[in-house]
């Protein structure tokens, strides 16, 4: 299996999501929104650390595959949640033609992990992140047989870069 050297793989989930958090400076961010919101952004954020992609659009782009392809998460839910206004606005500010041509380009990396969710051991349950959080990262991948890509280590923490 494709492991990475990042340190995040001996931390458990939740000191890895703490970590993201911290390497973005938004510990608060989900203080303002409901539960349902705040869930949602956790899963997402579990999904970062556990398929390691960092915050690119590109990256952002390769988490709602893996969301779809290889977690059980409720995407109506997830849906619902990035409907917030501060999320149409960070997408407006991109601009809808950089968007749509950053996810052509991704269509190859989207393909891939189409095929790398297929060859899972089963999808990772996101309803038991409670559960999940307490264990490490590495047990996790092991677990759900969950195979990287490329190590980002979130290196890249802003969308206006990419």
């Amino acid at each position: 299996m494709d492991e990475c050297s990042s340190s995040s793989t001996s931390m458990t989930l939740d000191e890895a999501i703490q970590q993201l958090h911290f390497s973005e400076a938004e510990n608060d961010a989900t203080e303002s929104m409901s539960l349902e919101s705040e869930n949602a952004f956790e899963q997402h954020d579990a999904v970062h650390v556990l398929f390691d992609c960092g915050t690119s659009i590109q990256d952002e782009i390769a988490v709602h595959a893996w969301m779809i392809f290889a977690t059980t998460a409720n995407m109506s839910e997830m849906h619902r949640a990035f409907a917030s206004q501060e999320h149409r606005k960070v997408l407006t500010g991109i601009g809808h033609l950089k968007l749509a041509s950053k996810w052509i380009g991704s269509l190859p990396r989207i393909f891939s992990i189409i095929l790398k969710s297929w060859q899972m051991k089963e999808k990772l349950p996101l309803e038991e992140l409670h559960k999940l959080k307490e264990l490490p990262v590495l047990e996790i991948r092991r677990e759900y047989g969950i195979v990287l890509q490329e190590c980002n280590s979130y290196k890249n923490t802003n969308p206006a870069q990419a």
